[in-house]
């Protein structure tokens, strides 16, 4: 790693790392306020981001490992060498834990030191919260590990598109097993009668003794109450889940990894040819995109991604269907409705880098067929981020606009959240495109390590802060609209609203056209 790299990724982690804690830390010092239902709701905060996070880990983890165990490039040397075969896995299990669990980290651990530092915890307590930390991370990835040796034991032509069913399925599995096993009670007592109040909050305090998350839940804050004995306890159960998990995916690796690879190999599928061209007597730019289409749809590990995304946000736009009883203020009724417009920009940005910023990469050896044939760079440019606008597009508007509509009832601020997370669409996919072309890796053929690149997280961050600075642009014009709208009053704010819109557009075309320039002329350097 050169030095420029290394320190763009040093600069972007500690600013994602500090930026995350200070969120957290704002939002936990808020909830330690509410006397007796704000620690309440910090705690169950925390067991649900560690309930996402354990399903995402297992996740990441077997699609991971299905490629750095059995289909990376260097196997066939590593296994040719005089290397023990459990070294061989050994040191690929650890590269799919850190290319599986690296992100969840840079998100779980501001989170948690906000949470612990909120609530008056003690300095040793940073240090402390890491074991019961890494213990978490190591049980789904043992897990993950686990079962794609047994199913390429068991089926050695096992495919990705097989793997993100299966995957699929357990996660349902697991989900239905939390839901099932913790008696959570989350009818909202609409009266003042303090007995239903009590039986509410005593509800909430249950937990479920069966999950990781919940055991890491406990550690934490135990940690804040200064209970040793409970840390320990639960600690300890974290240890013996993450030993458990990691020992078992090495007594399969020991009984099975080596024979599974070499089956691996001699049933594999040859390569054939399409039966069907691509369409002729059509543009060109269509057939660009066809062949981009294909290459989507072939690859389960993109399309399953997408979807799984995709359903997160129906279950987060339904979640927000009570939000408005208990925001009345006009001011916080603007706030939640840009702050969740700024968390749709926010998934569009992610989907762009993970699915849009690898395109030109993906090209690999093959990047001489494009630039040989008589297809200009622009042309290039547009088949690769068209495609996933349309996707992205219809994914935020869907979201945006029933989520909104929920949050906050008036058309203008619909119609204007629906404008802004379009253009929020259009920006990250040109950011994400122009980008990959500036920063592109021919030789990687993973398009999860080319977003994680110092190029992928300098285009997160550009994007990120735009989002933050337009959103920031609007609070004014929406929050007088909004007051004006509760109090029956009727106000003109044509004047504010086209100010801050013609930033916004001076804003957007700024973020776009100097990337997008860049990257035309950088299309033509690359060899």
């Amino acid at each position: 790693m050169n030095k420029f790299n290394l320190v763009t990724y040093l600069l972007v982690i500690s600013l994602f790392l500090v930026g995350g804690f200070l969120f957290f830390h704002r939002l936990f010092g808020f909830l330690s306020g509410i006397e007796l239902i704000g620690v309440i709701i910090a705690d169950k905060l925390i067991a649900y981001s560690f309930f996402i996070f354990l399903l995402l880990l297992l996740m990441s983890n077997g699609v991971t490992a299905l490629s750095t165990l059995y289909h990376s490039e260097e196997l066939n040397f590593l296994h040719s060498t005089p290397l023990h075969p459990s070294n061989i896995f050994t040191l690929k299990s650890i590269e799919t834990i850190f290319y599986s669990s690296w992100a969840t980290l840079i998100g779980a651990l501001p989170l948690v030191l906000a949470y612990i530092v909120s609530f008056k915890a003690t300095y040793a307590s940073i240090f402390l919260i890491l074991v019961p930390l890494l213990a978490f991370i190591s049980i789904p990835a043992g897990f993950g590990v686990s079962l794609i040796v047994i199913l390429k034991k068991l089926n050695p032509r096992f495919t990705l598109k097989q793997l993100s069913i299966i995957l699929g399925c357990l996660s349902l599995l697991v989900l239905y097993l939390y839901i099932r096993t913790t008696p959570y009670n989350f009818n909202v007592p609409q009266t003042l009668n303090l007995e239903a109040i009590q039986q509410f909050m005593d509800g909430l305090r249950v937990s479920n003794p069966y999950f990781p998350n919940e055991w890491f839940f406990k550690s934490a804050s135990a940690l804040t109450i200064n209970n040793m004995r409970l840390y320990l306890k639960n600690t300890a159960l974290l240890l013996s889940g993450s030993m458990i998990s990691l020992s078992f995916a090495f007594l399969l690796a020991n009984l099975f990894y080596r024979v599974s690879w070499m089956s691996s190999l001699s049933h594999s599928r040859k390569a054939f040819s399409a039966t069907k061209p691509l369409i002729k007597r059509i543009p060109k730019f269509l057939n660009l995109l066809q062949k981009d289409f294909k290459v989507f749809v072939r690859s389960p590990l993109q399309w399953s991604q997408l979807l799984i995304i995709f359903i997160l946000l129906i279950v987060y736009s339904i979640s927000l269907r009570r939000t408005p009883m208990y925001v009345r203020d006009p001011f916080y009724l603007s706030v939640l409705a840009l702050v969740n417009t700024g968390f749709i920009g926010y998934i569009t940005a992610t989907l762009s880098l993970r699915f849009v910023y690898p395109q030109i990469s993906l090209e690999g050896k093959t990047w001489w067929i494009l630039r040989s044939s008589p297809l200009s760079a622009s042309s290039i440019l547009h088949s690769k981020g068209c495609f996933f606008l349309l996707v992205n597009l219809l994914i935020a508007e869907l979201v945006v606009i029933s989520s909104n509509l929920l949050l906050i009832k008036y058309p203008l601020i619909v119609f204007l959240s629906a404008i802004v997370t379009a253009v929020f669409s259009v920006v990250a996919i040109v950011l994400a495109i122009s980008l990959g072309v500036v920063f592109a890796d021919f030789t990687e053929t993973n398009p999860a390590k080319i977003a994680s690149g110092a190029g992928g997280l300098f285009t997160a961050i550009l994007n990120l802060v735009y989002i933050g600075i337009s959103l920031t642009l609007f609070i004014i014009p929406i929050s007088t609209y909004i007051k004006a709208q509760l109090q029956g009053l009727s106000v003109d704010i044509r004047i504010p609203l086209l100010i801050s819109s013609l930033l916004f557009l001076l804003l957007t075309l700024l973020v776009t056209m100097i990337p997008y320039r860049i990257a035309i002329r950088r299309i033509d350097e690359i060899e």
